[in-house]
């Protein structure tokens, strides 16, 4: 496949169909990135089918398609999440997100708040609310999918949240800056539980207040702030503070987390 593309004039079109197909996922990754690389140096245009998220993992937002209800929509989707859309789960629930972080977040509420029902929901990240919202309504609107869905907006979307029709909105303005601001505004009492939450030892507590402290004043992107707390603290990794930070936030919002829960649980029919 690369010695024919290779050989082909500059400005060709390279269409190939579920280009995973016979490769290792490391390799349909490196096919991709080759693809790219090509696109580049011989101004070509490729257009690939995959069933895989390795293919899809090297792309820009732009560059990914999905036909959802007979629709193209543009952004980065994971299969996983449009099996879902298509209603090829055996969950109950169906919960879309804007991105990661507000995944990580609602994951944290379900875990602490739904106990055994919790293997009854799926979340998934689809980038964007724009996507979350219209994945959602195609959901609810297809007869032939009997699975629940519901969708869950950032603070700061600009999407209209309606508890009615399943869209709730998290609290607060950009997810990772509430979250953080919020345990840092608690530490005085916290920071015990937030140290040991990320895996340092208990004497370890001055050392992780000055570095949220510090991450605080000097800061200048909000999807960074868990990293740069790991950093300081140890090189303890991303996922383990965001987690502990979570955690905190959970515990101390049951009000809100509660009624997610009870929505939930009244969609999985329990």
């Amino acid at each position: 496949m690369v010695a024919k593309i290779e050989r082909a004039p500059e400005n060709s079109l390279i269409l190939i169909e579920e280009i995973e197909n016979g490769l290792h996922p490391v390799a349909t990754r490196r096919m991709v990135e080759y693809l790219i690389d090509v696109a580049d140096r011989k101004s070509i245009q490729a257009i690939f089918t995959t069933h895989s998220d390795f293919a899809l993992e090297p792309l820009p937002n732009e560059a990914i398609w999905a036909c959802i209800s007979g629709r193209l929509r543009q952004g980065k989707l994971s299969v996983e999440a449009l099996r879902a859309v298509s209603g090829r789960i055996d969950k109950k629930l169906a919960i879309f997100t804007e991105d990661e972080f507000s995944k990580a977040w609602v994951d944290a509420i379900l875990r602490e708040k739904l106990g055994s029902d919790y293997d009854q929901v799926e979340v998934h990240a689809v980038h964007g609310d724009g996507n979350a919202v219209s994945i959602h309504r195609a959901h609810m609107a297809n007869p032939a999918i009997q699975s629940k869905s519901m969708c869950v907006l950032d603070g700061d979307s600009q999407q209209i949240d309606d508890d009615s029709c399943n869209i709730f909105r998290l609290p607060g303005g950009k997810p990772e800056l509430s979250v953080f601001e919020f345990v840092r505004n608690r530490l005085k009492c916290d920071i015990a539980i937030l140290t040991v939450s990320c895996q340092r030892a208990p004497e370890c507590q001055d050392i992780v207040r000055n570095a949220v402290e510090e991450v605080a004043k000097t800061n200048r992107d909000a999807h960074l702030l868990f990293n740069q707390v790991g950093i300081k603290i140890g090189f303890v990794p991303e996922a383990i503070v965001r987690g502990a930070f979570l955690s905190i936030w959970v515990r101390a919002n049951g009000d809100f987390c509660d009624r997610i829960a009870q929505r939930i649980k009244e969609l999985i029919g329990n």
